[in-house]
């Protein structure tokens, strides 16, 4: 593994929890020496990744003028977020944007629809399961079999993947059928009460770049049409696709 991989595995190192760490905490969970650790920090923290605390390093001020950056120049976000007010208008659900980087799923944006109390799920930058909740499940139903073969022998003995695939046969019809379906209702399996609703954003020769959820809390879900809040978002998700279409005949 290179240098650069190995300075973005620190940045990785840090959660709700774990929000300090000294040049040690780096070196022992990494296992690289000492003074390998002290490098990373200090070529981390020149470049403004990393903030020193009289020894104690935390994220960056650097990482939010990124964060600032991507979401002006982001051109899957700037497609949806105005769809997403209207979709989140018409339906009364919040919306949510994720993305999926290698095998990490992101929440990316989020629209508040009507105040819903039950609703309860965090916003942008939140990593999500690779195997539960409906956006996670949408885009990897949408991937290519040798890929999604590939995640299977990889993540096969998971106890998410377990919970509905006992074998690679199952898990793959399993994920067939999310994609025949094209779109996959999820019910509290990320958050307690709350429901998800994903569909697709795919691009005719890019794949698929993204997925759009409805969210709303359990309780509401019997108050809900969920067959038109479907077809309601595989309407907004097409309008995504054809201005990321148009964007790129530019």
């Amino acid at each position: 593994m290179n240098k650069f991989a190995r300075m973005i595995d620190v940045l990785d190192l840090y959660s709700e929890t774990d929000t300090l760490l000294t040049a040690e905490d780096i070196a022992s969970r990494l296992q690289v020496s000492r003074p390998t650790a002290f490098r990373y920090v200090r070529e981390l923290s020149v470049a403004g990744f990393l903030a020193n605390y009289s020894g104690r390093y935390s994220l960056g001020a650097r990482i939010i003028t990124l964060d600032y950056r991507i979401r002006q120049s982001d051109p899957v976000l700037k497609a949806a977020r105005p769809v997403m007010k209207v979709l989140s208008a018409e339906t009364g659900c919040s919306s949510v944007l994720c993305r999926m980087y290698n095998e990490e799923v992101i929440n990316v944006h989020d629209e508040a629809g009507y105040d819903d109390p039950g609703v309860n799920f965090s916003g942008r930058g939140r990593p999500l399961p690779l195997f539960r909740g409906s956006a996670s499940k949408i885009m990897v139903a949408t991937l290519a079999p040798a890929r999604l073969k590939k995640m299977y022998e990889r993540h096969g003995q998971d106890q998410d993947v377990l919970a509905f695939a006992p074998n690679w046969l199952v898990f793959k019809a399993y994920y067939a059928k999310i994609r025949q379906t094209g779109h996959y209702l999820s019910n509290q399996e990320i958050d307690v009460n709350t429901v998800g609703l994903a569909a697709p954003v795919t691009v005719p020769g890019v794949g698929t770049v993204a997925a759009i959820s409805l969210v709303f809390s359990a309780h509401r879900q019997a108050l809900l049409n969920t067959e038109g809040l479907a077809n309601a978002l595989h309407l907004r998700c097409a309008e995504v696709v054809r201005k990321l279409s148009s964007l790129s005949e530019n």
